[in-house]
């Protein structure tokens, strides 16, 4: 039912065009349609959809993904979805930076360097990583407890 309620401003986010964001915050639609990827609104045009062991389910698009990229895979955590998830991002149109906004401080990790947007924001609970050759990875706090523990220092108090 909230999936429901949600798709019609999900698809409204993606027919409006990019706006500046408040408080230095990126694009909205660009951070709002990472949002309604990570937490399921576009699940229904996904060209796959699996179960992984356990409770974690992946969805992946490569024919109309829902952001501009080549091919998007959502990795989630099928009981706390909103709260636990990873996004990959092959050949993205946008660059970390731009998805972490204005105010977003740089962190190291062992995949190398990251990015936290800024407190406040409505992605100020992830880590994006940028990866060799352009593709990138944004992992919740969630997620990094659940299966990446290695990245959980880039998540202390800045």
């Amino acid at each position: 039912m909230l999936l429901a309620a949600l798709l019609p401003l999900a698809l409204g986010a993606c027919r409006q065009p990019a706006q500046a964001g408040a408080a230095g915050e990126p694009s909205e639609d660009l951070v709002s349609r990472v949002l309604f990827t990570a937490t399921g609104a576009y699940d229904a045009q996904a060209d796959m959809r699996e179960r992984i062991p356990g409770s974690l389910r992946r969805a992946t698009w490569t024919t109309r993904p829902p952001l501009p990229a080549r091919e998007i895979v959502v990795q989630y955590d099928s009981d706390a979805r909103p709260l636990a998830w990873f996004l990959h991002f092959t050949a993205p149109q946008f660059t970390a930076q731009d998805l972490a906004g204005e105010g977003a401080s740089t962190v190291q990790t062992p995949q190398g360097q990251g990015w936290r947007p800024a407190p406040g924001t409505r992605l100020a609970d992830v880590l994006i990583l940028p990866l060799p050759g352009g593709d990138m990875n944004v992992l919740t706090r969630g997620y990094v407890t659940q299966a990446e523990a290695a990245l959980l220092p880039a998540f202390h108090p800045r």
